[in-house]
């Protein structure tokens, strides 16, 4: 068991503690509230409260653990739920005012999944309107600040998810990631967080519009934030799992990670690019991580690229996100996106990935084609190594920055004013194309701010970089926590 205080046990222990009965599902989700109210005030993580009816919930996760009828590996953990999720008879809003006082009922599938696995949905946190930003504010309930320094941003989408992981205000948190809303929010707040492969995790209940739920976005999926690897892999085994109208005859099984010994696996190392340069604390994380895993043995190459282009690969998965989000945008959003796209002053690199919001289907179906012949490429590439570590953003956790539209805002990347639309250019590079990543974090900037990397792996061998990561992770020792 670690020495870290209650708040920032990793799910195992709080899961061990539950079972053993040396805490009650009551006593941790008083913690959590009490953190809530003395804490939160100072980073708006959490926007929504339901603590009756998760005491009325916890109590019973008591009793059945009491009467030895203990047998779902999550019961009694409470937990927050990120805003843009359906959680059944809670205001879930998705970030937007025209669901202001919106309360499903029924839970998003992936919410379904943990409840009935005994986890206790008690809050919500902040996101962006329609989860559409690489930050966490919006209209009615504010900025949520970064948990390390309020000045920043904890990233986006999930970044209230991200922020009530790392203050120790729940169990875990599942986040949604389709530009990097898993990956920004876990790497810029000193977190773990996995995104899966496309497919894995049914996506039902994500509030991206106002009728939202019906269809699943191309490139969106779900999946955990929390405060180890070993918690992202038990949550990964419980999320994965097939559409629910799927399941009378679709079954989803997770490969073994490639090798059994760390010393066996084959990594390449990408820890930066000409078309998107990074800061130099990033870089040096990268560095860091493949300097972790030559320690321990494995084989590193720090030159090895798919055989692709890569900046024309992360622009059309631009494309792809602008054009699976579109569906999102107001009809004012959408004139002034437009406007921006046809404009003779915006750099043709931006024109292009807005361009998909005007785009035919048949527009869609080319580049889903030249996306399919990426993803072959890709798959060749892991035919000769096992993972890829590479930045998740050219920077880390940025100042708060809600001037004007996205486009047309900028970022301070080592002094450099760099456009905000190229924080993407990692993260859609790798998500475009469907592969699994998980985030950890490999250090800190010259001013004190944690920094995570993405480890991607073969499509649908999320065990393989979850396995990666879990040896960096285990060589660097326990995460740390602001608070």
């Amino acid at each position: 068991m670690s020495e870290l205080p209650l708040h920032h046990k990793s799910l195992v222990e709080l899961r061990n503690l539950l079972a053993q009965r040396e805490l009650s599902s009551r006593e941790l989700l008083d913690h959590y509230v009490a953190r809530i109210e003395a804490l939160n005030p100072a980073v708006n993580a959490v926007v929504t409260l339901d603590v009756e009816a998760a005491r009325t919930a916890a109590i019973a996760a008591d009793a059945e653990t009491a009467s030895n009828r203990h047998t779902r590996p999550l019961n009694g953990i409470p937990i927050t739920v990120k805003d843009a999720l359906a959680v059944k008879g809670v205001r879930s809003t998705g970030g937007a005012v025209e669901h202001a006082e919106h309360v499903p009922d029924q839970d998003a599938d992936v919410v379904a999944l943990v409840r009935r696995a005994g986890a206790i949905p008690f809050a919500k946190t902040n996101v962006p309107r329609w989860s559409g930003d690489i930050q966490t504010y919006n209209s009615m309930f504010g900025t949520t600040n970064n948990p390390w320094d309020h000045t920043r941003t904890p990233g986006g989408s999930s970044g209230g998810a991200a922020t009530s992981v790392a203050m120790g205000f729940t169990g875990f948190e599942i986040g949604t990631d389709i530009g990097g809303s898993i990956r920004f929010p876990a790497a810029f707040c000193g977190i773990a967080g996995h995104k899966p492969s496309y497919g894995l995790v049914p996506c039902g209940g994500y509030i991206d519009r106002i009728d939202y739920g019906l269809v699943e976005p191309d490139i969106n999926v779900h999946g955990p934030l929390a405060r180890s690897v070993d918690d992202l892999e038990m949550l990964l085994f419980l999320l994965a799992a097939p559409r629910p109208e799927r399941s009378a005859a679709v079954g989803h099984r997770l490969p073994l990670p490639r090798h059994e010994r760390i010393d066996a696996f084959r990594v390449a190392v990408w820890s930066d690019d000409e078309a998107c340069p990074v800061s130099a604390d990033v870089r040096a994380a990268v560095e860091r991580a493949g300097d972790v895993l030559v320690s321990l043995g494995a084989s590193v190459n720090r030159g090895a690229r798919p055989g692709l282009n890569a900046d024309a690969s992360s622009q059309l998965g631009l494309w792809l996100v602008a054009a699976a989000t579109a569906p999102s945008m107001s009809d004012d959003d959408f004139a002034r996106y437009h406007a921006i796209a046809t404009s003779p002053d915006t750099p043709p690199e931006v024109a292009a990935s807005l361009g998909s919001f005007t785009a035919t289907h048949r527009d869609w179906m080319v580049a889903d084609v030249a996306r399919q012949h990426l993803r072959q490429q890709w798959n060749a590439f892991f035919q000769q190594y096992d993972a890829l570590i590479c930045p998740v953003a050219m920077t880390n956790a940025f100042p708060h920055t809600q001037e004007g539209s996205l486009p047309e805002r900028t970022v301070l990347v080592d002094g450099a004013e760099r456009p905000y639309m190229e924080l993407l250019w990692w993260t859609v590079l790798i998500g475009g194309v469907y592969l699994p990543a998980t985030v950890i974090p490999v250090g800190t900037s010259a001013d004190g701010l944690p920094i995570g990397v993405q480890i991607v792996g073969p499509y649908m061998e999320d065990r393989t970089a979850l396995a990666v990561a879990r040896a960096i992770r285990n060589e660097l020792g326990p995460m740390q926590f602001p608070g």
